[in-house]
């Protein structure tokens, strides 16, 4: 017979399960762990169009040092896709990622968040999130965001950069159209625009992301501080979200020439950048 003993050291050594938790409007959300089960929370929360694999290296690698926690938003892998737009609402996100961060952790959790999913985070922390840092690549807070295009607006020294956002962030008005993204998807062409292949369900339902309010967020800011340790990671080359417009007063910045993507093209150098904040 196994000394559990030993068995109960192994556990705690590595811990890999999936789970499904239950919000309180009744959608289902698909999470899993790896790492040791004793150590500090990396939680991840992924964007558009992508689902929690987005995360599958830094996860491996993190591991070794954390309890890595990644979860499939609403919309996307094997989450719940609910049907009504109104489900995607920044605040039923946020809320989504507080549920996740309690059941996890009875400790305040380093916030990992790429894209849509930094988008979200940002809400969650305005709803009280209490975390032990916050990296964030790619996803503006979208209220610092309206205010900063409503402030060059009254600049016309700087509409200059004001339409080079605009020209960036033209996807979004795309993306209102429905149909077009789908079928953008269906084609390939999405594939082709973003750089690697995603699942068409999951840009079918997280198209709902960008129609459930996120313009009107825009034209409405109500820009506040945070209460978290803050770090920016800046790919230069991103085509979607201009450096400008990620600006976090206080926050460490760390830029690198690369695109969008950065998790998935420099998975070792995001897990590192993590490590050392999470750890500083």
């Amino acid at each position: 017979m196994p000394d559990p003993g030993a068995y109960g050291a192994l556990l705690t050594e590595i811990l890999i399960w999936p789970m499904r938790l239950v919000m309180e409007d009744g959608v289902e959300l698909a999470i899993r762990e790896s790492g040791r089960s004793d150590s500090p929370v990396v939680l991840c929360v992924h964007g558009f169009p992508d689902n929690s694999r987005l995360w599958d290296a830094i996860a491996t690698d993190l591991s070794e040092d954390f309890r890595v926690v990644v979860y499939d938003v609403r919309g996307a892998g094997e989450s719940d896709r609910p049907n009504q737009t109104a489900a995607y609402r920044l605040e039923r996100l946020g809320k989504d990622l507080i549920a996740v961060a309690k059941a996890v952790s009875a400790q305040p959790v380093h916030l990992l968040a790429h894209d849509w999913g930094s988008i979200q985070a940002w809400y969650a922390l305005r709803l009280g999130l209490r975390v032990a840092s916050f990296t964030t690549i790619s996803g503006p807070d979208l209220d610092h965001a309206g205010d900063w295009v409503r402030s060059l607006a009254r600049q016309p020294r700087q509409w200059g950069l004001l339409l080079g956002q605009v020209l960036s962030s033209a996807y979004l008005l795309m993306f209102q159209v429905r149909g077009a993204a789908e079928l953008l998807s269906r084609t390939g062409l999405l594939h082709r625009m973003i750089g690697h292949r995603v699942d068409h369900q999951d840009v079918r339902y997280g198209l709902k992301l960008y129609r459930a309010g996120m313009l009107a967020r825009l034209a409405r800011p109500r820009p506040s501080t945070v209460d978290a340790r803050v770090q920016v990671l800046i790919p230069t080359r991103d085509r979607f979200v201009k450096e400008q417009v990620q600006h976090v007063r206080g926050a460490s910045v760390h830029r690198i020439a690369e695109g969008h993507w950065l998790p998935l093209t420099q998975p070792a150098y995001v897990a590192q950048k993590v490590r050392e904040f999470a750890h500083g």
